[in-house]
């Protein structure tokens, strides 16, 4: 059995995801694909577009053949926490030979060649970054400015594209796991993760193009040219039913944990520091709405994504001792089942027999049986499942969905 994986948001399932899955399946000629997915929330620190299990049927219907949860504590994490917690998932899982991704520079070996020297982290190494981050650069500058001198023949866009960092945690991943599953990489085509504006026709555009086209014109019509059509039907049938949801959906929630806190209390929450916590209880007053918030505290070496990020983290009540003790044990500590498709029993029953962490498909039988930092992990899975639903069920008037009340997709 060979079985590939993914590891994804989907926020929406796109045409350039739908590329990167049919590519994968070429290069890997697998029987499986397994894609790791984020929840309701995102990597980037804004919830998505549309639920968990929505994007879970728009990847089934176009190539995956089981999509598990990336818990949230990874899934909203920096690209090294996203990268360990959902490579841990796919070493635990026993049966996984390759994991493909996304890159810039499509170039795998310069991409491991980093992530070697950034695991050996070598005595230079330490000095220097502690010395830039004294000066005041953030980490990825620190990094990044250490890496460009250390390799010179390297593009200094190598280092600051998104796909590219993640593409070196993920190495750094499997390299910490000792696993033997092989890295591949796939130049991305046509577009840059950031990119606000929609390409051409006959050209892949961004989730965030895809995003900000939803939100701004509902113009079904001509993202039928950058999305699957089965993946637009999905999003045409619940639009103005149970999605749109956008950051500013979760700005009463951010503003009443911020209310709650002190000062010196913001410190406990992932990712936020002594500054960040300063700046966010100096500026409190002038609160309007989560993203305006953001762009009050941006500077120069603190980015929109890196403060969305601690401010979800504030609003979902993620502590850095919660992030820790996952670390600590491993990183993930089981495997929730959102989906699959009923061709891929075999698939299922190889996971079972090789699995080191449970896999879920009945989140009570799972509350009963969990204990200590697996059942904390959970805990926080549904409880941050349950906040997204609210402000899905109060938006558009409809009955709450509790997570225990869900089931699985199957195509």
């Amino acid at each position: 059995m060979r079985v590939t994986s993914i590891i994804s948001e989907y926020n929406p399932f796109h045409e350039g995801h739908k590329y990167h899955m049919e590519k994968t399946k070429k290069i890997t000629n697998s029987d499986y694909t397994i894609v790791i997915m984020s929840g309701n929330f995102t990597q980037r620190g804004i919830p998505a577009i549309i639920d968990k299990y929505a994007r879970t049927r728009q990847a089934l219907l176009n190539g995956a053949d089981l999509v598990l949860e990336l818990p949230v504590c990874f899934a909203t994490a920096s690209a090294e926490g996203f990268a360990f917690g959902a490579v841990s998932i796919l070493e635990k899982l026993g049966v996984v030979n390759s994991l493909v991704f996304g890159s810039e520079c499509g170039d795998i070996n310069s991409l491991q060649m980093i992530a070697d020297f950034l695991t050996d982290e070598s005595l230079e190494y330490k000095e220097r970054l502690q010395f830039f981050l004294k000066q005041g650069l953030s980490f990825p500058k620190a990094r990044a400015k250490i890496l460009g001198d250390f390799f010179p023949n390297l593009d200094s866009s190598f280092l600051s594209s998104s796909n590219n960092i993640l593409g070196i945690e993920y190495c750094r991943a499997l390299k910490y796991f000792d696993s033997t599953i092989t890295p591949m990489t796939i130049m991305r085509k046509d577009n840059l993760y950031h990119d606000e504006e929609l390409s051409q026709p006959g050209k892949l555009s961004s989730a965030t193009a895809i995003r900000k086209a939803l939100y701004l014109y509902s113009d079904f019509d001509k993202l039928a040219l950058h999305m699957p059509e089965n993946s637009l039907n999905i999003m045409k049938n619940n639009w103005n039913i149970c999605t749109p949801i956008s950051t500013n959906d979760f700005s009463i929630i951010l503003k009443y944990k911020l209310l709650l806190e002190s000062r010196e209390s913001l410190n406990k929450y992932t990712d936020v520091t002594p500054d960040l916590a300063d700046r966010i209880y100096n500026n409190l007053n002038s609160f309007k709405d989560f993203d305006s918030f953001c762009n009050m505290l941006k500077t120069k070496e603190l980015t929109y994504t890196r403060i969305a990020r601690c401010l979800l983290h504030i609003a979902l009540d993620i502590k850095k001792t919660d992030y820790e003790s996952f670390k600590n044990s491993g990183y993930a500590q089981y495997a929730r089942i959102l989906g699959f498709r009923k061709d891929a029993s075999p698939l299922l029953h190889e996971i079972k027999n090789c699995s080191s962490i449970p896999l879920i498909s009945k989140l009570s039988d799972s509350m009963k049986e969990f204990h200590d930092v697996a059942l904390s992990m959970l805990e926080k899975d549904i409880q941050t499942s349950h906040i997204y639903e609210s402000i899905v069920t109060n938006k558009f008037d409809l009955e709450f969905r509790n997570e225990f009340q869900r089931h699985l997709v199957i195509v």
